[in-house]
């Protein structure tokens, strides 16, 4: 009677259907592997199925999970050299098949409008020749993931967004930075390129950090509030609120866009990262760069990449209504982040468009970060990385002397006198500096300023300099105390 019973009630009880074999999102036909990599494949799926992944490159590229209580499973796949396309195959209670996969060079590339600048015109696109640039872009090696706007109040592992070869049909849609940093890797290299695209305009760092980094800044604690209480009161969003238009989660919220747009891609393979982002943050500026850093390694921590390259771009000159000194403040702020090991920035003091936030010269800030990947990632001595990066402020005599690093052959001006140089009193009086070059050096002086505290360079909003090196790469921004005089050898 018992037994008849429960077979009565298993037989009248809803059936559960056990979720079918999910990939994450990246990993699509037309994808870009990392090469040379024990590159994670994961998904979801019922537990204790047994998940086998298959790659065409070699017979033995063979790897197996068991799906866990939790429903995920995820793999180590070994990657060969670059090349392709192959064929991968993952097999659980259905068989997944990706198509036309490539191996070779990845860069997750992130920050606000700059960063999602296409190379098409529209409301956020256009880039100088862009017709020209479209017509030529048959790079089918070089792919691109365009991780759709989106927020959220807790760590995603799902997003939207498709794998694109580059051709003149949808180069248009990429963004317009990382084609060009990628187009000059694939002539250099020789390799594919996967460009792992996620960005939005007008976003604070704030919010493509990781709820738990973003908690240790106080700036960061009133919209991390926010999104805690949004959390609580609406555990499941609706899609408005995924698309940013409740004013409850806004996307310039702390955490909001890591959780939607960057944590779905970790642990993905990749080499490194490029950023382009700080407009949002000019009144941040004094606290810019411990952000930027704690940013960057919550992003390697994730990837699991602790010494990956972080290549980013100095913000460009405008003429910011009411501008104070935040942007000059900014740019140091940025200049600073490079004292971390394995960074490089982009310097567009000279690209730049003083009456346009969206400066159309794409393709000078996407080569000069491709100069900082060719030389320290991938060991390309003869490219020049940078332009003269400030090494020290000294008082020699009357005059400051100005020594630079990343020479590239020697300092030249690109006019008759040098522009953009200032000496700042103890007063904070700002002076229009007296400049001439002394070999790998520049002296300033002012005879209104002889005892100066600070030199800058390149501080005004829209400042657009004149000093560069042999290889025609502009010497960044900067603001450093002046040193004392140094001693004279015995």
């Amino acid at each position: 009677m018992i037994a008849a019973a429960a077979s009565l009630l298993t037989l009248f009880m809803p059936q559960v259907t056990p979720p079918a074999l999910e990939l994450a999102p990246l990993f699509q036909s037309h994808m870009v592997l990392q090469r040379s990599a024990q590159a994670p494949v994961w998904g979801r799926g019922a537990p204790g199925a047994t998940v086998v992944v298959e790659a065409s490159w070699a017979e033995d590229a063979r790897a197996s999970a068991v799906v866990d209580a939790r429903g995920e499973w995820r793999v180590a796949l070994a990657t060969p050299e670059a090349g392709g396309p192959h064929r991968i195959t993952v097999r659980g209670d259905v068989e997944r098949v990706l198509e036309d996969v490539l191996v070779g060079e990845v860069w997750l590339c992130s920050g606000q409008s700059n960063m999602e600048w296409a190379l098409a015109p529209g409301p956020l696109g256009g880039v100088l020749d862009w017709q020209k640039e479209i017509a030529r872009a048959d790079h089918p090696r070089i792919r691109h993931f365009d991780t759709p706007n989106t927020v959220a109040h807790s760590e995603q592992r799902a997003c939207g967004g498709t794998w694109e070869p580059c051709t003149p049909a949808s180069v248009g849609r990429f963004s317009a930075v990382a084609y060009f940093f990628a187009r000059e890797l694939e002539r250099e290299l020789d390799v594919p390129v996967g460009l792992i695209h996620s960005s939005w305009s007008g976003t604070p760092i704030q919010s493509w950090m990781p709820a738990d980094v973003a908690r240790r800044f106080e700036p960061c604690a009133p919209s991390l509030a926010q999104v805690e209480r949004a959390r609580a009161a609406s555990p499941e969003l609706t899609r408005e609120q995924q698309l940013g238009y409740d004013p409850q989660l806004p996307p310039v919220a702390a955490s909001v866009l890591f959780n939607a747009m960057v944590a779905p891609h970790a642990p993905y393979a990749l080499r490194g990262f490029l950023w382009y982002q700080g407009e949002a943050d000019r009144s941040l500026a004094p606290l810019y760069d411990t952000l930027q850093i704690a940013l960057m390694e919550s992003w390697r921590t994730r990837f699991a990449v602790p010494q990956a390259p972080f290549y980013f771009v100095q913000i460009a000159p405008f003429l910011y209504e009411g501008d104070r000194g935040e942007t000059g403040a900014l740019r140091e702020a940025q200049r600073r982040v490079l004292r971390t090991p394995n960074t490089g920035m982009a310097v567009t003091l000279d690209v730049g468009d003083p009456q346009d936030i969206h400066p159309r010269n794409k393709q000078d800030v996407g080569k000069r970060l491709a100069r900082w990947a060719l030389n320290r990632t991938y060991g390309r001595t003869e490219v020049v990385a940078s332009g003269p990066l400030v090494r020290e402020v000294v008082r020699d005599g009357a005059k400051v002397r100005v020594s630079f690093d990343e020479l590239g052959g020697g300092l030249i001006s690109a006019a008759d006198h040098l522009e953009g140089f200032e000496l700042v009193d103890a007063a904070g009086a700002v002076f229009k500096a007296r400049a001439e070059l002394d070999g790998d050096s520049v002296l300033l002086w002012r005879p209104e300023c002889p005892e100066p505290v600070f030199a800058q360079y390149g501080y005004g909003a829209a400042m657009q300099p004149v000093l560069f090196n042999k290889a025609w790469l502009p010497a960044a921004a900067f603001r450093l105390p002046v040193a004392p005089a140094k001693a004279q050898a015995k």
